[in-house]
Order: structure tokens, then sequence, then C-alpha cells
């Protein structure tokens, strides 16, 4: 089997995607690897690769079977008895974990921490292996309420978590150590080394340690966080191959020197390895190196005929037989990918008497291409300078970083002078890297966009990369070969910009406002309102480290998986945070090319930081009302309200009347009862077929004498799920019921879309929607 482990792996892959995903792309894999076989190999090992796909498409089958919790519906549980898996993580006021009942089965345990000492009480007292007796309530997890948004619920489900548990309370006193396993006594001693960084090192230089020491990215800023990635070189915060390659060399190396026999060598790294994995957190891109690294030494210890790409494969066989449901984690898929690549071009690609440059240069292409398509699937974008950033950041992090790391970790032990003088330096060192990071990151066309591509676009992408390494193994100049491949990605960005369909969406951003608005052949991008959150003050105890932002946990993603890199105008209809809290998370983050405000409306401080900022960034912000308007091919759009230049309010709002994909539409804002009135005063009849309810539909706003006047067809909702405010109110939906109207409504049915060409649309919502209870 030497030199045919990579077939064994491929049938592996295939038995588990068609057992997951039954469709076109693990159809084609599987042919396209028996066809394979069949013309190179043997008849022998066609037999052995259609018998392992069928092995692992039954153990796929078993997973999804099961994958299934003993509790059936919400409900409110007492004195039951979970264990901690790991070791708590506390951000902030909450706790999270993954605790386990009496009956194995796993919960995601939530806990909103009342005060500063019970959040005290629980860092001292909790740990991995601690069994608490709680009461609670099992509360059903969030299924994505945007599309391509993050599906928390399919991510829990995918580790075989199906409820999360929200204890009334949590003490000390109720809770037992029971006898704690290998793995439990590493996690805590990992928490442990992480709470020591946090309280000896430097504040940036602490993130940056734990990162690189324990895998914990969680102290990264997110400013860093942002850089890096726009850099491509995001890998570099957490513990990767590499690194474990390194570490487990040093090791080699620090036991040889020590007089160690190399079976006393061996023994060590075979346990240590596996230890280290732990942890580092357990994150699989270390597991992989682990496995591989220690299917080397035995493979070299007993001589066994297993060439790298052998043990590549055995690696992702034997992850695949641990858990099938690791082909969805990203890191899983990034680390075989790139590391797939780099063992399979290691003979064209790296010459033996090449430039240790050159070699750099060649990893840095592979690294990059090879995650071209995990990055746009998942993120939408992949970093151009990646291949520049690399050069620099990887000798830095490895040669530098990472060694000095480890020292002040081992020296701040000591209590040593010599800690503090030495850590101020490397604090500052690291701080001039992330300035360099940011500004490189910023630098035009450093991330190239992509949008959420299709299963057919998948498969042409992998096609372009794919022909570049065949044309490169036939030594063909290196642009040459990325020919194929940017000629599909043009072609892609094509498609998604100039599509012939436009679309209107809802998006879901909670108690809030946000719609955006996509005219065919890209004749215009506009977004009126970007949602945003009520900020309250609160104790220093009680800040998280990164908070839900919508700009950038909601917009900003869904707008970058359309394809979307620039607004034509973005309209701000009022000075409400919940209407225009994000607007200054899209300001330069994305292109704008002008925001219309309400006339005034600047008076407002959460509006003047706004504009201060657009002003900044150079974007012409201009007040609008009734009369102003504009005109396209796909399309017209006219402000019909307010009248004059006093701001006072929602009755202040900006309201548009537009009219594309053969039906008209009126976006009313925030706009209230008294609002209503001037506008049914000043226009005898309007015309609608879609009406966004003005505010969220409370009842202050859609008088019936209103809606009789306007007559729509279909009525959107923009709501949070449960909000406090109780919106929409009753009274509101029964005007419009009594009208015949059909209503969408975001709380209920996530994000509404309405997707179009000029003969017409249709709607379709994120969650089901239930047309018995809406006519």
């Amino acid at each position: 089997m030497s030199g045919k482990w990579v077939y064994m792996a491929l049938a592996a892959f295939t038995g588990v995607l068609l057992s997951f995903e039954l469709h076109l792309i693990p159809i084609l894999i599987s042919s396209l690897g028996m066809i394979r076989v069949i013309h190179r190999e043997s008849f022998k090992l066609l037999t052995l690769y259609i018998t392992c796909m069928l092995f692992f498409y039954f153990v796929s089958e078993r997973v999804k079977t099961a994958n299934v919790s003993q509790y059936e519906s919400p409900a409110k549980i007492q004195a039951v008895a979970l264990t901690f898996k790991e070791y708590p993580q506390i951000d902030g006021n909450r706790l999270k974990a993954v605790a386990i009942t009496p009956d194995k089965e796993k919960f995601m345990l939530l806990y909103k921490i009342p005060s500063e000492n019970q959040k005290n009480d629980l860092m001292h007292n909790l740990r991995s292996g601690l069994t608490c007796i709680m009461d609670g309530q099992l509360v059903r997890p969030e299924a994505n309420r945007n599309e391509h948004a993050f599906n928390y619920e399919l991510y829990l489900k995918r580790m075989d978590i199906h409820w999360i548990f929200e204890p009334d309370s949590i003490t000390a006193t109720d809770c037992h150590l029971n006898k704690a396993s290998p793995a439990g006594v590493l996690q805590n001693m990992r928490a442990s080394g992480i709470q020591t960084i946090e309280n000896k090192f430097p504040e940036k230089l602490a993130s940056y340690a734990a990162a690189l020491i324990f895998g914990e990215r969680s102290l990264i800023s997110e400013e860093a966080d942002r850089s890096y990635k726009q850099l491509g070189v995001v890998h570099l915060l957490a513990i990767s191959g590499l690194h474990v390659g390194i570490i487990a060399g040093s090791a080699f190396f620090l036991c040889i020197r020590s007089g160690m026999t190399r079976e006393s060598v061996f023994w060590t790294l075979f346990i240590f390895l596996p230890g280290y994995a732990v942890l580092s957190g357990g994150n699989p891109p270390v597991i992989r190196a682990v496995i591989m690294a220690i299917l080397l030494l035995s493979s070299k210890k007993w001589r066994l005929p297993l060439s790298t790409l052998d043990i590549f494969s055995l690696s992702f066989i034997l992850f695949l037989i641990f858990d099938p449901l690791l082909i969805y984690h990203i890191g899983f898929q990034l680390s075989y990918a790139v590391t797939f690549a780099l063992t399979l071009s290691s003979g064209y690609f790296f010459r033996k008497n090449e430039q240790a440059l050159w070699q750099m240069i060649n990893i840095s292409v592979v690294s990059m291409l090879s995650s071209l398509p995990v990055l746009s699937y998942h993120f939408y974008e992949f970093s151009l300078i990646s291949i520049a950033a690399n050069l620099l950041f990887v000798p830095f992090y490895t040669l530098i970083l990472l060694p000095a790391v480890f020292i002040l970790f081992a020296i701040s032990f000591t209590g040593s002078p010599i800690f503090n003088m030495a850590a101020a330096v490397v604090d500052r060192v690291v701080q001039l890297s992330e300035k360099i990071a940011s500004a490189a990151g910023s630098l035009p066309f450093s991330v190239i966009l992509t949008g959420k591509p299709s299963t057919l676009g998948m498969i042409f992408i992998v096609s372009g990369i794919l022909a570049f390494f065949v044309l490169k193994e036939k030594r063909i100049h290196p642009l040459k070969c990325a020919l194929p491949l940017i000629f599909i990605l043009i072609c892609h960005s094509a498609i998604q910009k100039y599509s012939a369909y436009g679309e209107v969406v809802f998006i879901d951003v909670g108690q809030g406002d946000s719609i955006l608005i996509k005219l065919p052949y890209n004749q215009g991008i506009y977004m009126i309102d970007t949602g945003g959150q009520l900020s309250f003050p609160v104790a220093e105890w009680q800040e998280r480290r990164k908070p839900f932002k919508v700009g950038r946990d909601t917009l900003i993603p869904f707008l970058k998986s359309k394809g979307i890199s620039r607004i034509d105008k973005l309209i701000l209809t009022h000075s409400d945070a919940d209407h225009i809290g994000a607007a200054d998370e899209l300001i330069g983050e994305l292109e704008i090319g002008e925001i219309l405000i309400s006339p005034n409306s600047w008076i407002k401080p959460i509006m003047a930081d706004v504009v201060n900022k657009a002003f900044k960034e150079k974007i012409a912000v201009k007040e609008v009302k009734a009369g102003y308007g504009w005109e396209n091919k796909s399309g017209s759009f006219h402000f019909i309200y307010p009248f004059d230049d006093e701001y006072e309010g929602n009755d202040d709002s900006l309201v548009l009347y537009a009219s594309f994909g053969r039906i008209d539409w009126l976006f009313t804002g925030d706009l209230e009862k008294g609002g209503e009135e001037e506008v049914l005063s000043r226009y005898s009849r309007l015309d609608i077929d879609v009406l966004k309810v003005g505010h969220h539909g409370s009842r202050g706003s859609s008088s019936e004498p209103f809606i009789q006047m306007i007559k729509p067809e279909y009525a959107i909702i923009s709501a949070g799920k449960s909000n406090r405010y109780g919106h929409p109110h009753a009274e509101v939906l029964e005007i419009l019921e009594e009208e015949n109207i059909r209503i969408f409504r975001t709380d209920e049915h996530g994000a509404i879309h309405y997707r179009f060409t000029s003969k017409g649309g249709t709607f379709k919502t994120v969650l089901p929607y239930d047309s018995e209870r809406n006519p």
C-alpha cells in the first residue's frame, strides 16, 4: 500500500460527503476518484477504494442516526448534575462551557453572571471535570436568520449538541470534583497558564503569548485580528502545523543534546506531542500536525514504507474515523487543503538547489491558492498580498516571536527582574508589527472580494487552481499558469456584479431597520438604514472582549457574501440608534458613494458622529426631503417626506417611494401617525404594492386611514425577536389583516428577500413562512 494511501483518504472523504452532502460535488469527486484508480491502478485497489468509501459512508450514516437528543422540546429541568467537559470560558459577565449530563448528553451552558463577587468565585473554583447540581432552562439554539450567516444551531449540532442550557444559578458549594481525567488535568493546566500570561505579561504581548503558546485567540484585539485577516496571515495568531513542527524539532534537538538516546526521545515525543495538542486547545491543525509527527517518528523507528503523502493520508483517515463531522470544521479544511497541496507540489515546486527566498515564495503561492476555495466559501474574500505578507511575518513569528514568548513564559515563573525588561522590549516589537500589518492591510486591492460561490462556481475555481498546478508542473511561466484562474475569478465577479436579477433584502438586524436594494446589471446599490444597538454603560467587570456588533457581525459579512464592496447611496432615515447605530462600522470598511440624511438630523449626537466620520472619509453627505429623487433604467426613487427642515424625531423620517421590479414600494422609516396625516393631506392617492411598516409595527404608526389610502398588497415589519417593546403591536396586525394584506415579519421569518427582473419577482424568507398564520 506504499504510495496508495492517498486513494483511501479520497475514498474516506467521498464516503463521508455522500452521506452528509448528497449533491453534485461529492458525486463528481467519487466518480473522478474511481476513474483515476481504474485508469492508473489495479482492480484490487479499486475494490479497496470502493470498500473504504462504503465503510465511511455507513460510519457517517451511523453518526447521523446517533446525533439526536433525548429531550424533545424546551423545558425547565431541575437538579441536573452537569460535568464541565472543558475549562469554562468567562468573558465579562458571561460564562460559557460544554457540559455533560449523567446520560452523556452534551449541553452548551450559557450563564449570565449577576455580580462581580460571583464572577471571581467562579473563576477561582470552576474547572474541567467539576460536576455541579443546577436548575435551569433548555433553549433551542438559534438558526441563522440571514442568508449565508453563521448557523449556530448547525454548528452545535455538528458537535452533537442540541440544546443551550441556561442555569438559574451556579454555586461552588453545589459542585464537587470528580476524578480528573488526563485531558481534564491538561485543560486546567492550560487555563492556569493563560491566566498567568494575562496577569504577568504586558496587555498587548499577553494576547499574542496566549495565542502562540496555548492557542487562545480570544485575547487578540479586534483591530489586530482584522489586519492579519486582510493580510492572509491570521493563521500565525494560532498554533498551526508549522508551530508544532518547530516545537517538536526543538524538543528533539534539546533531548539529543542533553544526552538522551533516540529510543528515549521517541517515547518522550510520543507522550509529549498529544499532551501538547490538548494544552494548545486541541484545534484540528494542531492535531493533524501531531498525528503526522507521530506517524513520521513511527515510520522511521520501525522502518515503515510510508511516504509523506501516505502519512498525510493516514492522518486524514484517522481524523474521519474519530469524527466524520470534522469535515465541516474550517480549521480542518484549511489545514488539510494547504498541507495536501504543499505535499503534492513539493517534488516540482521546491527544488533542492533553489534559493531560500524562492522556496518561501513558492510555499506562499501554494498556500494562498490551496486555501482560496475555503476562504471564498466561508469568508467571501482572500488576501492578494498574502504572498508578500508571509515572506515578512512567517520568519518574524517563527524565528523571533515564538521563541521569545516561550522563553518569557518560562522566565515568568522565576520572578527574575529580567522578565519585565525583556517583556517590555518584545511588547514594543509586537506593537510595531501590528502597525505594519494595519498599514499593509489597508492598501488598495489587498483583499479580493469573491462573494459566496455557488456549487458550480466552486467547481470552476477549484478547476482553475488545478490548472495552475498542472501547468506549473510543465515549467510554464507562473503568470501564464495563473491565467485560467484569473479568467474564472473575473467571470465569477462579473456574473455576480452584473446579474440580470435584482434583489431587495430586509436584513434581520434584530430590533432595527436595514434594507438592501440591489438593482439588476449593477445599476445601483442602495441601503436604507443600518440597524444598530442601544448601548448602556456597564461596569468594567461586565465588559466583554468582543461584544456583538450589528455592522461587523451581520451587515458586513452579508454584503460581502453578495459580492458587494460599494454602496452607491446610504440612506439614513433619522437619528435613532436602531436605524443608524451601525453606520460608522460600514464607513471605512465599504466604499460609499454618498449618504442621504433627513434635514438637520445631525443635531442629534449619534447622527453627528456618523456625519463627522463620513467627512473624514471624504464621503458626500446630503440633507434631502420631499421632492428629491433620482431615476435609472431599473426604476425611479423619490422622497415624499418630510416637507420642512425642522427635525423633531420619528415624524421627520425620510420616506422613500420607489418603483422597480414592476411594483411600487414605500419605505417609511419610523414615521408615526402625525407624519402619516401630513402625507395623507399632501397626496390624494398613493398606489403601493409593498409597504415597509413604520416604526417596527408600533401602534403609534400605521393608522387605519393611512393603510386604507395606500392599500398595499404586502407589508414588511422589521422587528427583533421577543423585543422589549412588544413590536409589532396587535392593533397594527389587526388593521393589516382586515385589509387582507400579506404580512412578512423579520422576528418570525428572519431576513425577507424579493428577487426580481424587469418582468417581476418573488418573495422568499430565510426562516419558514407560515402561510396559514399570514393571509
